[in-house]
């Protein structure tokens, strides 16, 4: 057969990327795994959750301004909403894993390539999780603050829709990359 099926292809095009993200991310030592956060302790459960929640709120906000860039004036229709939300929660925030500072896991989710970051073990499923019951629970939300500028954006649904964020968390640079997106520079 002289032709690639869509098939075929969708499927080289996910082991590259697959690759691609393999090589950003580093797996734990063991080290790292025996210094991983106690997400069992309530302070390191709330500024873990807090970090996944900006992170995940980053992705919703850049992706709903990709969609408007991609569709200019027209009007955007539910299902395009949808379509473009529903894959942050899966692969979006899968570049997402804990940053390392002197070569040991923080509380703070980030996907700065430039960086090195732990994934495994439970952080990848930590904040996709978060992401999803942000998405399923507060779909509306994210939609009516959607054209807010990005901090903005993350503070209304971390701190006042899901209620993981207080002012202090919301505010440390340690547990959040916006700022650094905010102004127009790729992680």
């Amino acid at each position: 057969m002289a032709h690639t099926g869509r098939g075929e292809c969708l499927v080289t095009l996910m082991l590259a990327v697959s690759l691609a993200l393999q090589c950003t991310a580093v797996e734990i030592t063991q080290e790292q795994h025996e210094n991983l956060p106690d997400y069992g302790d309530p302070k390191v459960a709330a500024r873990l959750k807090c970090s996944a929640c900006r992170g995940s709120a980053v992705e919703f906000h850049d992706t709903l301004r990709e969609l408007r860039e991609r569709r200019k004036a027209a009007r955007i229709k539910d299902y395009e909403y949808t379509e473009a939300l529903d894959v942050v929660c899966e692969s979006r925030v899968d570049e997402y894993g804990l940053q390392l500072r002197n070569n040991l896991p923080t509380q703070k989710f980030s996907k700065d390539k430039s960086i090195a970051r732990a994934h495994g073990n439970w952080a990848g499923r930590y904040i996709k999780n978060l992401c999803g019951e942000m998405y399923s629970d507060h779909e509306e939300e994210i939609l009516r603050h959607s054209e807010e500028e990005l901090p903005a954006f993350v503070d209304s649904m971390c701190r006042s829709v899901m209620r993981v964020c207080d002012e202090e968390s919301i505010s440390d640079k340690t547990l959040g990359d916006e700022e650094v997106r905010a102004k127009g520079k790729e992680l």
